[in-house]
Protein backbone atom coordinates (compact mmCIF):
# COMPACT_ATOMS: atom_id res chain seq x y z
CA UNK A 1 0.00 0.00 0.00
CA UNK A 2 2.70 2.45 0.27
CA UNK A 3 4.28 2.15 -2.25
CA UNK A 4 0.98 3.39 -3.90
CA UNK A 5 0.55 6.58 -1.73
CA UNK A 6 3.46 7.82 -1.82
CA UNK A 7 3.65 11.80 -0.73
CA UNK A 8 -0.32 11.91 0.49
CA UNK A 9 -0.51 15.67 0.33
CA UNK A 10 -0.55 15.33 -3.14
CA UNK A 11 -3.87 13.28 -3.24
CA UNK A 12 -7.16 14.94 -3.75
CA UNK A 13 -9.02 16.23 -0.78
CA UNK A 14 -11.50 13.51 -0.69
CA UNK A 15 -8.32 10.72 -1.00
CA UNK A 16 -6.62 12.54 1.45
CA UNK A 17 -10.06 12.39 4.03
CA UNK A 18 -10.44 8.62 2.92
CA UNK A 19 -7.11 8.02 3.40
CA UNK A 20 -7.31 9.45 7.28
CA UNK A 21 -10.38 7.19 8.19
CA UNK A 22 -9.09 3.69 6.74
CA UNK A 23 -5.30 5.03 8.94
CA UNK A 24 -7.58 5.66 12.05
CA UNK A 25 -9.83 2.61 11.78
CA UNK A 26 -7.55 0.75 11.24
CA UNK A 27 -6.17 1.96 14.55
CA UNK A 28 -9.23 1.81 16.10
CA UNK A 29 -9.11 -1.75 15.39
CA UNK A 30 -5.92 -2.47 17.05
CA UNK A 31 -3.28 -2.17 14.57
CA UNK A 32 0.60 -0.25 16.18
CA UNK A 33 0.68 3.19 15.14
CA UNK A 34 4.24 2.61 13.68
CA UNK A 35 2.44 -0.15 11.42
CA UNK A 36 -0.14 1.96 10.07
CA UNK A 37 2.25 4.54 9.14
CA UNK A 38 4.19 2.13 7.21
CA UNK A 39 0.98 0.88 5.55
CA UNK A 40 -0.67 3.59 4.83
CA UNK A 41 2.71 5.30 3.37
CA UNK A 42 2.75 8.39 6.08
CA UNK A 43 4.70 9.42 9.05
CA UNK A 44 4.35 8.80 12.68
CA UNK A 45 3.62 12.13 13.39
CA UNK A 46 1.33 12.15 10.67
CA UNK A 47 -0.88 9.49 12.48
CA UNK A 48 -0.68 10.59 15.67
CA UNK A 49 -2.25 14.00 14.95
CA UNK A 50 -5.31 11.79 13.23
CA UNK A 51 -5.38 9.86 16.12
CA UNK A 52 -5.57 12.64 18.46
CA UNK A 53 -8.43 14.42 16.13
CA UNK A 54 -10.28 11.45 16.10
CA UNK A 55 -10.32 10.49 19.85
CA UNK A 56 -10.96 14.18 20.49
CA UNK A 57 -13.78 15.00 17.68
CA UNK A 58 -14.40 11.48 16.33
CA UNK A 59 -15.16 11.00 12.19
CA UNK A 60 -16.12 14.86 12.51
CA UNK A 61 -12.43 15.73 13.28
CA UNK A 62 -10.81 14.18 10.19
CA UNK A 63 -12.94 15.41 8.09
CA UNK A 64 -11.25 18.73 6.95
Amino acid sequence: MSDLVGDARHLSPSAQEALRLRAVAALVAGRDRADVAAVFGVSLKAVDIWWSKWRAGGREALVM
